[in-house]
């Protein structure tokens, strides 16, 4: 073999490629969400073991940061940690680089589902019991999505208001909304942080860093309408997605097709890949644009292979008169807050703590409780089949 020979690119095999895509999605096809979901984690460790093996030294020490009852099966005490808890949310600056890195393996730790950052707008939080310093859940927020039609139907949107007007940028969808364990599951956990996501901290974090007013908060539900959302008074359940989105590809797979696309269909990719006038940032679900772009190229029919796991949509209408600006009927300065925003964290509280109580003293006296902290830090170099065997039973807790 000449050197040069050496650097040559490989032919790309279009048919062999082909094939492999389609065997990847016939793999994913068969799982069920649950089994899917953690598929995804389990990839997001093991696709690059290396360079999460340097990020282990973390491990620990944010594992420790976790908030937990001293114990759990002590009533009394317990009852009265969880009523000395006061919650407060920190802002983590978009210049700290350490500290945005030590979120994002955190997020990667404590929840099943995989965290991919968005493009566009995104500001992250810690929810924190200020009394301990310790963790109880994270949030991030991005730019929200362009379509949204029980949204849309809500606010009734045209779109000259959420692209001409740019009233889509006074809007957010909150893609990471999770709660530490065993704090999630016996104390309600996640109904705290999901409510938390409203409060002054975060809107005010919203008006400093983009200058406009945080009118409305959207996110969806990950296994099905029936979620830790129903109930929350700060968030009305708006009905459920179709549940038509593509199954997401393995990275590996997606990765060839998408460089592919990008060097062999670059005006549809461009397309694809354009913010619209009128919206700030990046343009948000390219992923599923190219992977419908794929699609097409391949000729594979959507409808085999879409996910089919409908998810719970819900929508956080902060102002009295909110749905009125984002029609571009009023100006910001006539828009008043509804008195439950308005009171932060008090009303949270109030609200949350005699229920995150029953619900503990219901699962003690029932002998349900769950006292284990669910961290993924064992998932790293392991095979999928003992990440399944692992963690499956685990997911959604």
């Amino acid at each position: 073999m000449s050197f040069d020979d050496f650097f040559d690119e490989v032919e790309f095999d279009y048919e062999k490629e082909k094939k492999k895509f389609i065997d990847n999605l016939n793999f994913l096809k068969e799982m069920s969400v649950q089994e899917i979901t953690l598929y995804k984690k389990w990839e997001e460790f093991n696709k690059d073991v290396y360079s999460m093996t340097q990020k282990a030294s973390k491990f620990d020490r944010l594992e420790n940061s976790i908030w937990m009852p001293t114990d759990i099966y002590d009533k009394s005490k317990t009852i009265l940690e969880v009523k000395s808890i006061n919650p407060v949310v920190e802002y983590v600056e978009q210049g700290n680089r350490d500290e945005l890195e030590n979120w994002t393996l955190f997020r990667r730790l404590i929840h099943t589902m995989e965290f991919t950052p968005n493009p566009g707008r995104n500001l992250k939080f810690y929810v924190k019991d200020k009394n301990t310093n310790k963790v109880l859940g994270l949030i991030c927020l991005g730019s929200d999505v362009t379509s949204l039609g029980v949204r849309d139907t809500l606010i009734g949107w045209t779109k000259d208001n959420k692209f001409k007007d740019g009233k889509l940028n006074y809007t957010s969808i909150a893609t990471t909304i999770c709660c530490v364990q065993p704090m999630g599951f016996n104390f309600l956990g996640g109904k705290l942080v999901a409510s938390m996501v409203t409060s002054s901290v975060v809107r005010e974090a919203w008006k400093k860093i983009y200058n406009q007013t945080l009118v409305g908060l959207s996110t969806t539900s990950l296994y099905g309408v029936h979620s830790m959302y129903n109930s929350i008074p700060l968030w009305k359940t708006l009905g459920s997605s179709k549940g038509r989105i593509a199954l997401k590809p393995d990275d590996s797979a997606y990765e060839i097709w998408h460089d592919w696309l990008k060097d062999n269909r670059e005006e549809e990719y461009k397309k694809q890949t354009t913010q619209k006038p009128g919206v700030a940032g990046p343009p948000t679900g390219v992923k599923q644009k190219i992977i419908k772009m794929i699609f097409k190229e391949l000729g594979i029919k959507l409808k085999d292979y879409e996910h089919g796991f409908k998810r719970g949509i819900y929508f956080a209408d902060i102002y009295e008169n909110g749905k009125e600006f984002l029609r571009n009927e009023i100006d910001e300065k006539e828009l008043v807050m509804k008195n439950k925003y308005a009171e932060d964290v008090d009303y949270i509280n109030r609200w949350w703590k005699p229920k995150a109580i029953r619900r503990y003293v219901k699962l003690l006296d029932e002998d349900r409780i769950k006292p284990e902290k669910l961290f993924y830090d064992g998932i790293l170099n392991i095979s999928w089949e003992e990440a399944k065997e692992k963690y499956l039973g685990e997911v959604g807790r």
